[in-house]
C-alpha cells in the first residue's frame, strides 16, 4: 500500500527550471498552494500541478482497488471509506486546477482548507488500515471490540485474529459445487463479522464426508484419473486441516489459508476431469463423474 509520503519519488514530467518546484507529495502540494493564498499570487505551474496529482492518484486508485476491493470484513469496509476519500481529493484537485486557470483568491483559500482535511484523512485511514492488517491482536471482526473475553459482548461473536494475507488469486467469479459453496458461505460470513467461527463445524462435516465418500469411490481404479483425483482429495482435507486449526489458536488466517488450498485442490480436479477424454474404461468414467460432481464449477 502506497502511503501518502511516498505518493511521487520524483516528478520527470515538469520542466527543471519551473519557477514555482515541482511538490514531492500532497502535503508539499498543499503547502505550495497555501503560500501562493498568503502572496495573493498564482504561478500558472500549480494549476499543473493540481491537474497530475488528480491524475496520478486515479491510476492509484484503480490499481489499489484491483488488490483491496477484494479484502473482506473490517478491511474492506476501511478500503471503502478510503476510496471514498480518494474520490473527493481526485474531484478537489480538479476542481482547482480549473479554478487556477482564472484564480480568485478567496475561492482557492476555501478549497487549499479542504485539501488540507482530505490530506489529513486519507493519511489516516491507509495508517489504520496499516495497523489493522499488521497487528495479529484478536478482536470481534464485525466491531474491532477486543477484549479479555472469547466473545464480543456486543456482537455475540468470538474475537478472533484478523486475516493479514489475502489469497486474492482464488477470487473468481465460480459457481463453487454444493458442499464446497456452503463452506467458503460459511468463511466469508465469519470473516465479515456477519456469523460466528462455530458455523464452520457442519460444512466442514459435509465436505470432509464429500471428499472421504469420493475417495472410497475412485480408490478400486488404477487409472491415472483417478490417482489425480485421490492426490487432489487429498489436498483438500489438508485444506480442511488447516482450517480448522482456527479452533485451537483464534486465527482467522488459517480461514484463508485453508480455503486456499481447498480451492486450487478442487481446480486441479475439474482440470483432471476436462481432460479425461471419452472411453469405455470403467475407470474413467466414474472417476470423471465423481470429480465433476464433486468440484464442478458451472455457469448455471
Amino acid at each position: 500500500m502506497v502511503l501518502i509520503e511516498s505518493l511521487l519519488q520524483n516528478f520527470a514530467s515538469v520542466q527543471e527550471e519551473a519557477e514555482v518546484g515541482p511538490p514531492q507529495n500532497l502535503r508539499e502540494l498543499r503547502q505550495l498552494l497555501q503560500s501562493a493564498c498568503q502572496r495573493g499570487s498564482f504561478h500558472q505551474d500549480l494549476s499543473f500541478y493540481c491537474g497530475w496529482y488528480a491524475q496520478f492518484l486515479s491510476e492509484l486508485h484503480a490499481k489499489e482497488n484491483k488488490t483491496m476491493g477484494r479484502m473482506r470484513g473490517q478491511a474492506r469496509r476501511m478500503w471503502a471509506e478510503q476510496s471514498l476519500i480518494y474520490q473527493d481529493l481526485i474531484n478537489l484537485l480538479q476542481d482547482l486546477q480549473t479554478a487556477l486557470t482564472a484564480p480568485q483568491a478567496t475561492t482557492i483559500a476555501e478549497m487549499v482548507n479542504e485539501l488540507y482535511a482530505l490530506v489529513d484523512e486519507l493519511s489516516e485511514a491507509v495508517q489504520d488500515m496499516e495497523d489493522w492488517l499488521r497487528s495479529e491482536d484478536a478482536r470481534c471482526l464485525n466491531c474491532g471490540w477486543s477484549g479479555s473475553t472469547g466473545h464480543c459482548p456486543h456482537c455475540h461473536l468470538q474475537i478472533l485474529k484478523p486475516v493479514r494475507q489475502v489469497s486474492t488469486h482464488i477470487n473468481q467469479l465460480v459457481a463453487l459445487a454444493p458442499a464446497q459453496a456452503q463452506l467458503y458461505t460459511a468463511i466469508v460470513a465469519i470473516m465479515e463479522g456477519r456469523q460466528d467461527v462455530s458455523t464452520l463445524l457442519g460444512p466442514i462435516q459435509l465436505l470432509q464426508q464429500r471428499y472421504e465418500e469420493t475417495r472410497q469411490a475412485l480408490a478400486p481404479h488404477q487409472h491415472p484419473v483417478a490417482e489425480a483425483g485421490l492426490r487432489n482429495i487429498e489436498r483438500g482435507q489438508a485444506g480442511l486441516g488447516q482450517i480448522l486449526r482456527v479452533f485451537q489458536d483464534g486465527d482467522a488466517q488459517h480461514l484463508e489459508n485453508g480455503w486456499a488450498m481447498i480451492f486450487e485442490a478442487d481446480q486441479a480436479n475439474l482440470a483432471t476431469a476436462a481432460e479425461a477424454a471419452p472411453s469405455a474404461q470403467q475407470a474413467v468414467a466414474v472417476a470423471h463423474d465423481i470429480i465433476r460432481d464433486q468440484v464442478s464449477f458451472t455457469n448455471e
